[in-house]
């Protein structure tokens, strides 16, 4: 009875192994439905993570930054939820700049945002591999970001916010039909700046008016420049650029001492007390580089990914501007504008 039994165990044992031996899946299927029905999910849902750069502190590029974030979550990627972002300030500082594109890489982020063309260059120097997605930038091919906007190229798109500049111009002669010289100011370590003042030059030539052009290296002489200017031109022209735009209460202040009109290239600089433009929202800007992002997280190939072009904008007017310096706005300009409340401080 011993042997009988002693065989029927030996006979069992050999099934057992007989059947993983050719049934491999089988049993690690079993596993699989013991330890819960599935493999631990944290292996394909990790948390990605953005790095987001920004240039400087101003209201248009803060304003871009938060387009961009809601940008990101209207498509899928929500800040601590499924994405993780790592948002940086270098404050106008080009080597802070550098340094922090270089640690948001040596961190491992999956992709790169730049909010203006300072920060986007200074995350494409740090990674040719990593995505990356500048946030309304002017003059992309110009600046070195992209081949060409068609077909980027390598690992660089985004947004280009190609600023309205004939229909600024346009918008400019009608209200000031008195107009002869026109001053185009701006800084002239930014390659989108420049580019967009080349622009604007033409199209002033073109209108019959001559462009006079006075740059800066910094915010600090922003001040006596205005001053100069406006014993020199009759109106004062302002392309996108960082530099001024993180001083514009100086470049407001000092205009105003001469009654000398304002006509900046960003919406939001006209509550902040310019004259008039044809501006283009500044979060839609930043939506659409959220957008972006998001489509090149899902798998798209940024070299093969087009620039996308904002066109078009509203025409703005800060009436209480045009009384305080003596401008009379015709009236079917008033009829076909957004009338603009100045800020706090901001007439």
């Amino acid at each position: 009875m011993k042997r009988k039994g002693m065989l029927v165990t030996f006979g069992l044992i050999f099934a057992v192994l007989i059947i993983g031996f050719f049934f491999p899946d089988e049993q690690s299927n079993n596993q699989q439905v013991t330890n819960g029905g599935s493999e631990d999910p944290s292996a394909s849902e990790r948390t990605l993570k953005v790095g987001l750069l920004q240039t400087t502190s101003h209201p248009s590029l803060d304003e871009i930054r938060e387009g961009t974030i809601q940008g990101l979550a209207d498509n899928g990627y929500v800040d601590a939820e499924n994405i993780e972002i790592n948002f940086q300030n270098a404050q106008g500082d080009q080597n802070l700049m550098n340094t922090m594109a270089s640690s948001m890489v040596n961190e491992g982020a999956d992709i790169l945002i730049g909010i203006g063309t300072p920060a986007s260059q200074a995350l494409k120097n740090a990674s040719s591999e990593i995505p990356v997605i500048m946030a309304a930038v002017s003059d992309p091919v110009g600046s070195g970001l992209v081949e060409s906007e068609e077909n980027p190229g390598a690992n660089v798109t985004g947004v280009k916010n190609q600023a309205p500049v004939e229909d600024q111009i346009q918008l400019l002669t009608s209200i000031l039909p008195d107009v002869e010289t026109v001053g185009l100011l701006y800084s002239s370590g930014e390659d989108n700046a420049r580019a967009e003042a080349e622009r604007a030059e033409a199209a002033i030539e073109q209108a019959g008016l001559t462009p006079e052009t006075y740059t800066v290296s910094s915010t600090n002489e922003i001040q006596q420049m205005v001053a100069s200017m406006a014993k020199e031109v009759d109106v004062i022209y302002l392309p996108t650029d960082n530099t001024i735009a993180s001083a514009f209460n100086t470049v407001v202040s000092e205009a105003d001492r001469y009654n000398m009109p304002l006509i900046p290239t960003v919406d939001i600089m006209i509550a902040q007390g310019g004259l008039a433009t044809v501006g283009i929202s500044q979060v839609q800007l930043g939506v659409e580089s959220g957008r972006m992002a998001a489509e090149v997280l899902d798998g798209k190939d940024p070299a093969e990914f087009p620039v996308y072009i904002v066109e078009g904008g509203d025409q703005l007017i800060n009436v209480q501007k045009a009384e305080s310096i003596g401008v009379t706005i015709p009236e079917e300009i008033l009829e076909n504008s957004k009338i603009i409340e100045p800020e706090a401080g901001g007439q």
